[in-house]
């Protein structure tokens, strides 16, 4: 059956490896991640970033969410209690499927809260879009928030370090 949108988490850690959570229904949420882990690791190709995103979306209401459990996917996935705490060395990337376009909106991971959704970066391609397309808007956000990420990871633990010895 055709859905109305398709949604996948992508988690980037440092190394550039990506693990993929796809969504399904929930009668606790409306629609949560499923306990469904794709893995891509780096190094790949432009085709196997496109292969593994739509691999990731194909997995999308194949199961209900776990309403009975507690933990997210991702907690499960790393064995981290609380989401923040299992985001932590990750960046997320939220793709969302239509049927006449995709969006991916990348996020930075604040240490407290989690990862925060940057809109004003929301990139939009066409479905279908052309080869090689999905695989430059996600090498640029990884490029530009993992990265990033890393920075202000560093920066968050030189300040605590300095802190800790006043």
């Amino acid at each position: 059956m055709e859905r109305e949108f398709y949604t996948i988490s992508v988690y980037v850690d440092k190394d550039e490896n990506m693990i993929g959570i796809p969504c399904g229904d929930s009668d606790q949420y409306g629609i949560a991640d499923i306990d469904k882990v794709v893995l891509l690791k780096a190094p790949y190709s432009d085709r196997q970033i496109e292969k593994f995103i739509e691999e990731v979306i194909s997995y999308c209401y194949t199961k209900k969410h776990n309403d009975a459990s507690p933990l997210s996917t991702i907690e499960k996935y790393t064995k981290k209690k609380g989401f923040v705490n299992a985001t932590s060395d990750f960046t997320l990337i939220s793709i969302v499927k239509t049927a006449t376009s995709y969006s991916l909106m990348p996020t930075f991971n604040d240490y407290e809260k989690g990862p925060l959704v940057i809109d004003d970066d929301e990139r939009i391609l066409m479905n279908p879009y052309k080869e090689g397309e999905m695989a430059e808007v996600i090498k640029d956000f990884v490029q530009v928030y993992v990265k990033a990420n890393i920075f202000y990871k560093e920066m968050q633990e030189l300040e605590e370090e300095k802190n800790s010895k006043n």
